[in-house]
């Protein structure tokens, strides 16, 4: 289990990361951005019931969660290991992004890193990478 502020003490350790609002009229929403590319690599929201439930028999109490990029491979191990905390991407391209649960038994730890490989994928070097092995 993670809270918000420590989420946001880790995105902050980051070098040039910044966290903004920016849904008019929105004061939870964050999302987390790269300053150098303006390209997000998170956001914490509130998910609406409907998509628990189409993966989970209970409800987070809050229903706060927290999307990250995320490799594929590494996404399906995730949600393997975690299945009642680590889900498909709520609002986000599922294949390259998943949700994270906060009240959920995941370690800090490993959301630590994923926040990290998260701000890693967005630095808009991975998709050039791609494009020049093809």
């Amino acid at each position: 289990m993670i809270t918000v502020d420590e989420i946001l003490k880790c995105v902050d350790k980051l070098p040039d990361a910044s966290v903004d609002f920016p849904f008019e009229g929105d004061f939870f929403t964050r999302v987390f951005r790269r300053n150098d590319n303006k390209k997000w690599f998170g956001i914490i929201l509130r998910a609406p019931e409907k998509y628990f439930l189409r993966y989970l028999e209970e409800i987070p109490d809050d229903g706060v969660i927290l999307d990250l990029k995320c490799p594929p491979d590494l996404a399906e191990f995730l949600k393997s290991k975690y299945p009642r905390g680590i889900l498909p991407a709520y609002h986000m391209n599922k294949v390259h992004w998943i949700t994270v649960i906060l009240t959920a038994d995941i370690e800090r730890g490993d959301i630590e890193q994923l926040i990290e490989i998260s701000y890693n994928l967005a630095d808009g070097k991975h998709k050039k990478q791609t494009q020049e092995k093809k």
